[in-house]
Formats: structure tokens, sequence, C-alpha cells
């Protein structure tokens, strides 16, 4: 089996996520779920993908979706603003027992100082 490479270079997050949808209808491979919540429902996957970003900061960082494509959006409105928090520190909400940013936190401060002190 040949693993297919996708490479794409797009302008923001909104257009590689487009890019990512056309690409995958056109060059995706079809599975189907066999275990799980979602088992029976099918769904399509790349063999593997590369995404350069060159303005990753770009507001809005969600895609603005029309209706006519029939497409759910990705994430809803504050999604990302609500997520930001639990990938950067380590506040726990009642509910969790970890959160990726109790282990990224306390090397933040580490990082910014090499920068400014040794350049990139």
């Amino acid at each position: 089996m040949t693993l297919n490479i996708t490479t794409l270079q797009a302008r923001d997050i909104p257009d590689a996520w487009f890019q990512c949808v056309y690409e995958i209808i056109d060059k995706g491979h079809r599975y189907q779920i066999d275990r799980g919540s979602f088992q029976g429902q099918e769904r399509l996957e790349f063999d593997y993908i590369t995404v350069q970003i060159k303005y990753p900061g770009t507001r809005p960082l969600i895609p603005d979706i029309p209706e006519a494509l029939c497409i759910p959006n990705p994430v809803a409105d504050g999604y990302i603003e609500s997520y930001l928090p639990y990938l950067m520190t380590a506040e726990k909400q009642p509910n969790e027992d970890y959160t990726y940013g109790e282990y990224l936190e306390p090397q933040i401060a580490e990082v910014i100082r090499m920068y400014r002190q040794d350049g990139h």
C-alpha cells in the first residue's frame, strides 16, 4: 500500500480548513468505525498531511462557512477562547483530572527567557 502524502500551503487557519475539506473529499481514505460511540459511521481520513499556514494569527481563527455548503462549523463560536486556557494554564475545572497546560505552563517562562537571552 502506498502512503498518499498531502501538502497544503494556506494563508490563514480558515483557508487551511477549507483546503483540507476539499482535499479530503477528493483524496481521503474512507473507513468505517468499528467500535465506540460512533460505531458504524463512516469517516474520511488523510494518510498523511502537512499544512503550512503563512499567517496563523490572522483573525478570525475559525472559518465562516456559508450555509449553502451544508457543512457544519468545526467549532462553536467562543470555543477557541475557552479552550486556550486549557492548553496554556494549569487551572483545572472541577470535573477535570488534568489539563495539557499543567505540563506546559511551568516551561513557558523558561522558553521566553531563552528566546530573549539567546534569540531564536
